[in-house]
Formats: C-alpha cells, sequence, structure tokens
C-alpha cells in the first residue's frame, strides 16, 4: 500500500511548501470582525506568491444565531449558529472573477452556566471558521488548475 501511494503522484491537499500560483494584492472585508480576522490571518500565505495571477479579494461574513427550542419559561434550551463568508475574486489584468459562498451551521444546547455557554459558542464558532477556511484553501487550490 505505502508504494502504491508514493509512486501514484499523491500529494497532500494542505501541503504548505507548495508553489502558489495565486497572489492577493487588495484584501477588503465587511462583516463580522472576529471571523474576518481569522480568515485574513489564514490567507496571509497567498499574499506573499511570486506569480502573474494578481488578485483582489473582498471577504463577506456573518454570524446568526438563533433560538431553536425553548421550554416552559420561555428560556431557549437549544440554538443553532450559522456562519456565511462569501468570497469574491477579481483579476484586473484579464477581467475574471470568481464568486464563491461557504457557510456552516451548527446546533447545540444551552447550558446554565452563561459564561460557559459563552465559552462553548466561542469555540463552536472558531471550530466553523476552521471549517470554512479549510474549504477556502481548498477552492483557491482548485482555482490555481484553472488558470
Amino acid at each position: 500500500m505505502f508504494v502504491f501511494v508514493l509512486s501514484c503522484g499523491y500529494t497532500p491537499i494542505y501541503q504548505t511548501d507548495q508553489k502558489l500560483n495565486i497572489k492577493l494584492d487588495t484584501v477588503n472585508f465587511s462583516g463580522d470582525k472576529d471571523i474576518n480576522r481569522e480568515i485574513v490571518k489564514n490567507l496571509n500565505k497567498y499574499r506573499d506568491s511570486d506569480t502573474d495571477n494578481i488578485f483582489d479579494l473582498s471577504i463577506n461574513s456573518t454570524k446568526k444565531e438563533d433560538v431553536v427550542t425553548k421550554d416552559k419559561k420561555g428560556n431557549a434550551t437549544s440554538y443553532k449558529l450559522t456562519l456565511e463568508v462569501d468570497i469574491n475574486l477579481s483579476n484586473n489584468s484579464n477581467n475574471k472573477k470568481f464568486t464563491k459562498k461557504f457557510a456552516k451551521d451548527m446546533s447545540f444546547n444551552s447550558k446554565n452556566n452563561k459564561f460557559e455557554l459563552d465559552q462553548y459558542r466561542l469555540n463552536l464558532q472558531k471550530n466553523m471558521v476552521s471549517q470554512i477556511l479549510q474549504d477556502i484553501n481548498i477552492y483557491l487550490r482548485n482555482l490555481e488548475n484553472d488558470l
């Protein structure tokens, strides 16, 4: 099995030392600041590329939390957290534009301690942003193949 994997041209998707064929020049963002900060921090590796494929990036992120169920007293017992990230890539030299929407949602139960609930929300949001970042990186790697 090991010999087969090595000889078939397998390369990991998340390999960090690959040469990048996309360079991000201008990054504009709107929406939730925490989500945008994590995304921009992760996409900085695309700012240092040495290529002719220079894109401007626009990010719009939204976070929405809804109460799904309530108990008899009217207190929330479960929530649904939804994160949406819209990215727009535009290349001014050849007028190519790419748009993609990434969304993740997760339902979770309420906790008696509000501090624990807030900490759980933050951890859940970080995990969801991490999943969206993986999807964005895969999308950008696939976009390199289309150029």
